[in-house]
């Protein structure tokens, strides 16, 4: 719906020029006919530099903080990024009220919680979208985003065309860059959770102490309603007992003792492709099949199941929703081979999400596990070691090979992974992805399962500069039939 220049701002500007306007952005290349170009500064630039660019692309009008203009499109308002949350989700007639809103964060585990909570939704007939990592939309029908969680600016109209479109609970997921770079400022969250916090980002962060207080600005009064967090692990124990909202805590069945509010699991036995387990939680008791493989599944879907029950659903058609589950595209994603053996995908590029994937594929695996996974080149390198270090621990045997590159020579992340293991370590390089893929699946036998870790649902792989298309799952897929023919 077309928005008139001059209404929307007339408390901040009387020299507002009277037009009709279409959408708002931040990136001038994105600019149609009737948009308004926000021009403020960027992490290494200022927006002002590309105003000539946005009139030239059709905007109708530009908002800055900066410069000096005789233009009239122009408008200069030296607030600016105070006031812009409040501006653009004015501008969309504040689409967020229209909508349940649950943002998730945490180490792993985020785009799973909301593809869960999706499905979940599906089966209630209730119209559900998210925002992350793989992008926006109905999750099985996305388009692509530049960052897990985007701008606010971007945030705001997406919510909007989820409003138009009649979509009723927005999950997303909010990354701890987002959070520091207010990227979801203007917003409250019906439901805040919280999966876990194990190393990553230490490059951007600096330590994990600041890791974690990054998350933790979820999980205050006036940014989140309710707190869904996993009791289970360290940190989230620690944020729920400091937590100035109400806490439901999720997590093994004797982490969530004293709490009032609670979904829990215990005797879990793994079956050929997932689990039986019993929950208890505050409202009854149940017992669950779960088509999915890996433990840590089971904590995602807690928290989906727990996070729909804070904002009102029946926890019983939630749960017995569950068995209609499926894995997230390139997590823990199971493709399985004529020989008797079974490949899983997943985007385990942490120490703990690597050794997580291990240790619940043990439990499934009746032979050997093999592991193929590198390391992202220009990234963190401290955990180049200890990945290959748990690999060594956790699987029969490794292959070590590339992640995205960038500009380190894919030989030297190697050995810097390998440098964590023994010299007797059950362990081969392959510089070419494909190439120790195809290795790993020559070599299996009946029984056996090989994990691919790293890429998941990634399309790209980065070598030095350059961006090459590369769909792991299309591979495996290829590889199913050609060993199948």
């Amino acid at each position: 719906m077309p928005v008139n220049a001059a209404s929307w701002l007339a408390k901040y500007s009387s020299t507002v020029p009277q037009c009709q306007l279409q959408s708002i952005q931040l990136d001038s290349r994105k600019v149609k006919q009737g948009d308004v170009f926000v021009a403020i500064a960027g992490v290494s630039q200022h927006g002002k530099d590309y105003i000539d660019q946005a009139l030239g692309n059709g905007a109708g009008l530009v908002l800055t903080d900066a410069g000096d203009y005789s233009d009239s499109r122009i408008v200069l308002l030296p607030e600016l990024e105070q006031i812009l949350p409040a501006l653009v989700a004015e501008f969309y007639q504040h689409p967020a009220r229209a909508l349940q809103l649950i943002g998730v964060t945490g180490t792993n585990g985020k785009s799973s919680i909301t593809f869960f909570i999706n499905q979940l939704l599906e089966q209630l007939a209730v119209k559900g979208a998210v925002i992350g990592t793989l992008g926006y939309g109905h999750y099985q029908q996305l388009t692509a985003l530049p960052n897990t969680t985007p701008h606010f600016v971007d945030i705001q109209r997406i919510l909007a065309g989820c409003v138009t479109q009649q979509v009723q609970l927005m999950a997303m997921e909010v990354s701890s860059h987002a959070l520091v770079q207010q990227r979801v400022a203007g917003l409250q969250f019906d439901v805040a959770v919280f999966t876990n916090l194990t190393r990553d980002h230490l490059d951007y962060h600096g330590s994990m102490a600041e890791y974690g207080a990054a998350k933790a600005l979820l999980f205050r009064a006036g940014v989140s309603r309710a707190a869904v967090i996993n009791v289970s692990d360290d940190y989230g124990r620690k944020l729920a007992a400091q937590c100035e909202i109400p806490v439901w805590a999720y997590g093994k069945a004797e982490d969530c003792h004293g709490f009032a509010r609670y979904l829990a699991y215990a005797d879990v036995q793994a079956t050929a492709g997932g689990y039986q387990l019993q929950l208890s939680s505050h409202a009854g008791d149940y017992s669950l099949h779960l088509p999915l493989l890996g433990e840590f599944n089971i904590q995602n879907v807690l928290a989906a199941l727990l996070a729909l029950t804070v904002q009102g659903y029946d926890l019983t058609s939630l749960v017995n929703a569950c068995n209609q589950l499926h894995a997230v595209p390139g997590r823990m994603e199971q493709f399985v081979f004529a020989q008797q053996f079974t490949a899983v995908i997943d985007y385990a590029h942490t120490p703990d999400a690597l050794q997580q994937a291990l240790q619940s594929l043990r439990l499934h695996c009746t032979a050997r596990l093999w592991c193929v996974f590198g390391c992202g080149g220009d990234r963190d390198r401290g955990k180049r070691p200890l990945m290959g270090q748990l690999a060594e621990l956790f699987a029969d045997h490794v292959i070590i090979t590339a992640d995205n590159p960038r500009s380190e020579a894919v030989l030297a992340i190697c050995e810097e992974i390998a440098a964590g293991m023994s010299p007797d370590a059950s362990y081969q390089i392959e510089p070419d992805r494909k190439a120790a893929i195809k290795l790993a699946l020559a070599s299996a036998q009946p029984g056996d399962m090989v994990l691919i870790a790293g890429k998941g649902h990634e399309t790209i792989q980065i070598i030095g500069s350059e961006q090459r298309q590369y769909d792991e799952r299309a591979y495996l897929r290829q590889l199913v039939a050609e060993m199948s023919a």
